[in-house]
């Protein structure tokens, strides 16, 4: 099984019958020299061995957003590194409060945030090499919302491989 971030962020067939794919993108640092993300600017990115990321955003039923991040590393450290430094931007930049919820991969972290145009859940966690984040975006506060975004992120949990 490889541990290319686009071979393990979901298809639309993959996450659901209800799904369309909007967009994807794949980088590195090579093809994307000046990449960073909000918790990390590209010189951590390199520091921590950053080889790839498949930034992909789905709709569901035509109203609900989810956008999946996952971003592959040279090594779990790496990863663990950047699973951390994303916690704590989430937490300190008002990104919600935290939800009981699954566990994932080594450690992860549910964040609700309710808007006055629907609830937005971001969902990270990080196993072996690979840093993976979901947000979504429900119009609808409803219950199943937490189930749905942990059962997409399972599937992606899966296709992530146990041995480096």
């Amino acid at each position: 099984m490889t541990g290319r971030s686009i071979d393990i962020a979901l298809t639309h067939a993959e996450a659901g019958s209800d799904i369309e794919e909007i967009y994807e993108n794949v980088c590195t640092l090579t093809s994307e020299p000046e990449l960073s993300f909000n918790y990390a600017a590209t010189e951590d990115l390199q520091k921590w061995g950053f080889s790839e990321g498949c930034f992909s955003c789905l709709l569901q039923d035509k109203k609900d957003t989810i956008v999946q991040v996952i971003a592959t590393y040279m090594d779990r450290e790496g990863a663990n590194i950047a699973f951390e430094a994303n916690v704590d931007y989430l937490k300190k930049n008002g990104y919600g409060n935290p939800v009981k919820g699954g566990k994932l991969g080594e450690s992860s972290i549910l964040l609700k945030k309710k808007q006055s145009d629907g609830v937005t859940y971001n969902l990270i966690f990080f196993k072996n090499n690979v840093h993976a984040a979901l947000s979504a975006k429900y119009k609808k506060d409803k219950a199943d919302n937490v189930e749905h975004i942990f059962e997409i992120a399972n599937k992606i949990e899966r296709k992530i491989p146990d041995i480096i």
